[in-house]
């Protein structure tokens, strides 16, 4: 039971690191560029899904815009190593 959800796992992290590098590196550029929006989003999502009031905080923006560095720098890992660690 357990070897097989390992194998599963390997399989999904060997099968698309680049092609999922490219999805972070694209998600984080729309971080940095429009983070408004993206909290616009999450407000509107909270509201209609879980019907709960979303209030971003005063610095909301800088912190979207950090997870989309940390993003770009994952996706980036990613699309130059082709996986999560380096092949030796």
């Amino acid at each position: 039971m357990w070897t097989e959800t390992i194998e599963e796992t390997k399989t999904v992290t060997t099968a698309a690191p680049r092609p999922l590098g490219a999805l972070f590196v694209l998600a984080g550029i729309a971080h940095l560029l429009v983070p408004g929006l993206l909290l616009w989003l999450a407000r509107l999502g909270y509201e209609r899904v879980l019907g709960v009031e979303f209030r971003a905080r005063e610095h909301a923006t800088c912190r979207v815009r950090l997870v989309g560095i940390g993003m770009i720098a994952a996706g980036a890992h990613l699309l130059y190593y082709g996986g999560v660690l380096p092949e030796r």
